[in-house]
């Protein structure tokens, strides 16, 4: 009768090492991939602040209405007049001006602490001409609003939206 001798199988050090290798690999992109949903997840919160800022000042402009507005300057070369500037509460419309937003869009008194600048552009067309740069609103007149929302910081427009204003009702 012979014994059977039992032969213990394990791994190899080349075996282990290729585990180890294939272990810090999908670690790896674990981290990876969360750094990536990280950084996305910003830009969308981002984008979306200044969505809703960009929606919020041209809500204050409807509310305000077409006729109380501020004018521009008239260029008779284009037959339209061209306003750029922000609304700003405690000052009211502001002319070649910027209001400043944080990063949760809560307007600011100042540049300081400011993650977003806003500057919306209007541009009246049908206009009735004066002399020089001076123009009256019509009835038919167009007041076409586009606001723009930079992150300073990178200096790159995050979002833009504009809406168009009628003296007279659509």
């Amino acid at each position: 009768m012979g014994t059977k001798q039992k032969r213990l199988r394990a791994f190899t050090f080349i075996e282990g090492l290729v585990a180890t290798l294939i272990m810090v690999v999908a670690i790896a992109a674990m981290f990876g991939t969360y750094t990536t949903c990280f950084k996305t997840s910003a830009a969308v919160t981002e984008t979306t602040s200044a969505a809703e800022i960009c929606q919020a000042q041209l809500e204050i402009a409807k509310v305000y209405g077409a006729s109380n507005m501020p004018l521009g300057t008239y260029s008779s070369t284009t037959k339209t007049a061209t306003w750029t500037g922000a609304y700003i509460p405690a000052t009211g419309w502001t002319s070649a001006g910027f209001a400043y937003y944080n990063f949760s869009g809560t307007q600011l008194a100042s540049s300081t602490g400011a993650y977003f600048k806003v500057q919306m552009t209007m541009v009246d067309s049908n206009v009735l001409a004066g002399t020089g740069s001076t123009y009256t609103l019509q009835a038919s007149t167009i007041r076409a609003l586009v606001v723009t929302v930079t992150n300073i910081s990178k200096g790159t427009v995050d979002y833009t939206m504009a809406t168009n204003l009628v003296i007279g009702g659509l």
